[in-house]
């Protein structure tokens, strides 16, 4: 954990790739996630309406799905570690004034939201 998901209009440009890893790195050094649990994905939308119909406006959304368990503090943490990772990484587009910007923390429930990561067993027992 976690599951990470940007939703954004399709207008969003920026390097996704190195959005995640940053992002990535940045909570695995708050002790609080594990670099074999982090999945990131893009969710890119065409049909989209943003306040006014403005073809010029932009929306992220970035989405954080984790275990339940973690303190509301650590939950708060990883929120704004996203929303100042997106603040710089689209900064001309918050300079401009064009972008709404919003994060999303969802605890799944143990025994009910299921995960099996095959990768986590390859990497946890790798021969050196």
């Amino acid at each position: 954990m976690p599951h990470i998901t940007l939703e954004c209009s399709s207008n969003v440009k920026m390097n996704f790739h190195s959005f995640f890893k940053e992002l990535g790195q940045q909570l695995v050094a708050t002790g609080h996630a594990t670099e074999l649990g982090i999945k990131c994905r893009v969710v890119s939308s065409d049909q989209y309406v943003i306040v006014n119909g403005n073809e010029d406006f932009k929306m992220v959304n970035l989405l954080f799905r984790l275990r339940e368990g973690r303190s509301i503090h650590i939950r708060k943490q990883f929120s704004e570690i996203g929303m100042a990772l997106m603040k710089q990484y689209l900064s001309e587009d918050v300079e401009a004034k064009s972008i709404i910007l919003s994060t999303e923390v969802k605890e799944l429930l143990k025994g009910i939201d299921l995960t099996y990561n095959s990768i986590r067993e390859r990497e946890e027992h790798k021969i050196d």
